[in-house]
């Protein structure tokens, strides 16, 4: 592995103004493989406090730091970080955001350093203050003696204490890795943080039970009309013919009809002269009378 360069405070920087005063997207070539393989698997959005470091035992402390550090102007902050680096499973570098007691982590690859994961000070052991003198080759090809991480370490690595979840190995560099942590998910059938659907409950088939009926059953005899009589009976009855005292009304109905007309003209003509009457004598229906009189007697 190529020796790297010693990380430029404008690196340190530039993720600053990504995380304070608020949360930002980060962009993804100032992010190491971990966080984003981790982020986009869990969807984690900058809403979401695990989306700048992984879980440990202190979340809570670090979430505070964070917000203390949130709180300061950038232009206030000192560019004369200290760093110190180490060399494990990758190259890191942590930097010290002194006072607020929150440690920034870097990690080379691809010929850049992208930020890690956000801890707590101090420094963990082994750190140095020169890449000069960390180990000029770094565990590869599986190789990776008592401190080698493996893909079980990857999951084993939440909650870890007395150790940075971060330092497990990214499960894409190792050959065969990525089927066996597919694998997982496929063997639990899914789960809250899995990128994958569940499979869909498998269909039950009941058995099959024939059920017996006949039409006689289903459809019962109604009673059979036994007679004439008793269908004649059954018919409805027509209405009886009027009695010989009935009074029946022989007037077509186009003068009976005229009779009317004339009679509720008549009584609007009389409730007409009777409005225009004084009250003693509205109730006198002889002057009306003796006036209809004189108009028939004149036609």
């Amino acid at each position: 592995m190529a020796m790297a360069p010693p990380l430029d405070a404008r690196a340190v920087l530039t993720i600053l103004h990504y995380i304070s005063p608020t949360i930002q997207t980060l962009p993804p070539h100032l992010v190491a493989s971990q966080l984003a393989f981790r982020q986009t698997c869990l969807k984690l959005t900058p809403d979401d406090p695990a989306y700048l470091f992984w879980p440990s035992d202190n979340d809570q402390h670090v979430l505070d730091a964070l917000e203390s550090l949130q709180q300061r102007p950038i232009d206030d902050i000192s560019l004369d970080f200290q760093i110190r680096y180490t060399a494990d499973d990758a190259l890191c570098a942590h930097i010290d955001l002194a006072p607020t007691g929150l440690r920034l982590v870097f990690q080379w690859e691809e010929d850049s350093w992208r930020y890690r994961n956000a801890a707590l000070m101090p420094f963990p052991p082994g750190t140095s203050a020169s890449l000069d003198d960390l180990p000029a080759i770094l565990p590869s090809d599986g190789d990776s003696g008592d401190g080698g991480e493996t893909v079980d370490s990857y999951w084993n690595s939440y909650g870890e204490p007395d150790r940075e979840a971060t330092d497990a190995e990214f499960v894409r560099e190792q050959p065969g890795a990525t089927v066996d942590y597919w694998d997982r998910y496929n063997s639990v059938g899914g789960s809250g943080d899995s990128v994958i659907p569940s499979p869909a409950p498998e269909k039950q088939r009941h058995d099959f039970h024939p059920i017996e009926y006949s039409y006689a059953e289903m459809h019962p005899p109604t009673d059979p009309i036994e007679s004439l009589s008793d269908r004649l009976a059954a018919l409805p009855q027509r209405p009886h013919a009027p009695d010989d005292e009935t009074v029946v009304d022989d007037s077509p109905p186009s003068e009976t009809r005229g009779v009317d007309a004339l009679k509720e003209s008549l009584r609007g003509v009389y409730r007409l002269w009777q409005s225009t009457q004084p009250e003693a004598s509205a109730g006198d229906t002889t002057e009306f009378l003796r006036v209809v009189r004189e108009v028939l007697a004149e036609s």
